[in-house]
């Protein structure tokens, strides 16, 4: 039951930004479809400036609500380029490393770092990251960091490779915390790199091997800069119909796949 109204809750939210993409809506129209939507947050959805606190960008003009990255220049955009470390699953685990870096107009304008405290870092995690227990004692709490960095990604497009885990896992931490979940606009990296890079695979490693980029793997900072490449890769390959952010999410998730047949399934199938 708990798991279906989640999923509810996702649908309804999803829905409304459907529908938004469309068109602009009347005022009037849009406070009935976001209240119907987002009611259970608790907020005045008559109040445009409510939706920019949790990271919805929408214009208001003659009397009509739109997305305000439907409208926006690509080169006009901030894109929030992140990337966490946890400790285990959105269930079990806890961030305990957020890094981001903001891009506009191809060029980087912030950036955004800062481990997380968590009273205990299991060895595989070390292992993993290099990331230590002992190297969290001091650093900001849970809701401080969400709180910063919330700040930090304002209204940007929030980009990560495989999206729905870095936002997902913030946004259910804010909720925990007593929090709204973000509402920003979300574009998945290793969506757009399969529609932009030909490979067999689309793993953040894979991807700074065919691209060149040497950083550390697996901290929060470098794999965001590591995303952020790959953001910039895809920008060079967009076809002349994407000209918004929205028109770059859309083709992120809709235009054909370059993935490439794996040779080991190929020889299996010929055999």
């Amino acid at each position: 039951m708990i798991k279906l109204r989640k999923k509810q809750k996702v649908d309804k939210f999803a829905n409304f930004i459907d529908i938004l993409k469309k068109a602009p809506l009347s005022r009037d129209v849009f406070v009935q479809i976001a209240g119907r939507a987002l009611g259970e947050y608790g907020f005045n959805v008559g109040e445009i400036e409510n939706f920019f606190a949790l990271g919805l960008e929408l214009f208001e003009r003659e009397g009509h609500v739109g997305l305000a990255t439907a409208e926006r220049l690509l080169g006009e955009q901030e894109f929030c380029v992140v990337d966490i470390e946890t400790t285990g699953s959105v269930r079990s685990g806890q961030i305990i490393e957020i890094g981001a870096i903001k891009l506009k107009g191809g060029e980087k304008i912030g950036h955004f770092s800062t481990l997380v405290f968590a009273p205990q870092v299991p060895p595989v995690i070390t292992e993993l990251t290099g990331i230590t227990s002992a190297m969290l004692i001091g650093a900001p709490s849970l809701a401080h960091a969400l709180c910063e960095f919330r700040r930090f990604l304002g209204q940007a497009v929030f980009v990560a490779h495989n999206v729905s885990f870095d936002f997902g896992f913030i946004s259910t931490s804010l909720v925990s915390l007593g929090q709204p979940p973000l509402f920003n606009r979300r574009l998945c990296t290793v969506e757009l790199a399969r529609r932009t890079i030909e490979s067999e695979r689309y793993g953040l490693d894979v991807l700074k091997e065919l691209l060149g980029i040497k950083n550390t793997h697996h901290r929060a900072y470098s794999d965001a800069i590591s995303a952020g490449q790959i953001l910039l890769h895809g920008f060079k390959k967009l076809p002349d119909w994407v000209h918004t952010p929205e028109d770059l999410i859309t083709f992120s998730k809709t235009a054909p796949s370059l993935q490439l047949e794996r040779e080991g399934i190929r020889e299996y199938i010929e055999f």
